[in-house]
């Protein structure tokens, strides 16, 4: 019985943190960023993309021997 009791209130416990509430949902809605360079950003995802294999970011990640430098 002491068990059930200790699984209920680790139960409501764990509902209760993850429970959406008034505080939490505000800070949940993103706002946009004033102070991004949208040039420069553009520019930068530009460079990505248009980056020979051998310079791409694609080429790093799990399973590659060592990252591009």
């Amino acid at each position: 019985m002491g068990t059930v009791a200790v699984v209920v209130v680790l139960l409501l416990l764990l509902a209760w943190f993850f429970w959406p509430g008034a505080a939490t949902h505000s800070t949940r809605v993103s706002q946009p960023r004033e102070d991004i360079d949208r040039a420069e950003l553009e520019e930068a995802e530009r460079e990505v993309q248009e980056a020979s294999d051998e310079h791409s970011v694609r080429d790093w990640g799990p399973g590659v021997s060592k990252p591009p430098s």
